[in-house]
């Protein structure tokens, strides 16, 4: 496999966790929101956790507005080195373009992975709470 298709595929599995992960915190949000009460108040762990999905929000949108700007400001960079070659000149791209880029990606995974775990918390301390309050020994067999 050539090194070009492999960039192709990380790009590929890059827009696609982007557009699924989008998804996925609206599908939180409003998961979140049933859990609101009449005071619009929420228990902690959903609180926290729909502080994590703006965060999430915040990077998702820094993702691609830094990423715009850098490039942008390295394209015009480049031309001003290569001011009398065609727009079709090649050019040396290090990691370095890249890289801060791609720890905003990994933020706002990370705070998507942590709004899903909050809320997942919420689950288990309700169940929890259900589970005690049936007693130990709810789920024994009748004695005979």
């Amino acid at each position: 496999m050539k090194l070009g298709d492999l960039w192709k595929s990380q790009e590929a599995y890059s827009r696609d966790l982007t557009e699924h992960s989008r998804k996925l915190a609206f599908a939180v949000a409003a998961i979140c929101w049933f859990f609101k009460s009449e005071t619009i108040t929420f228990p902690p762990a959903i609180f926290w956790s729909l502080v994590f999905l703006v965060g999430f929000f915040i990077f998702d949108v820094l993702h691609y507005l830094w990423g715009a700007i850098r490039y942008r400001r390295f394209i015009h960079r480049q031309e001003e080195k290569l001011a009398e070659v065609s727009a079709d000149a090649d050019v040396t791209v290090t990691r370095r373009l890249a890289r801060p880029i791609f720890a905003v990606f990994c933020l706002k995974s990370m705070f998507l992975l942590a709004s899903f775990a909050m809320l997942l918390t919420e689950f288990s301390y309700r169940l929890w709470q259900v589970h005690e309050a049936q007693g130990p020994w709810s789920h024994a067999c009748p004695p005979l």
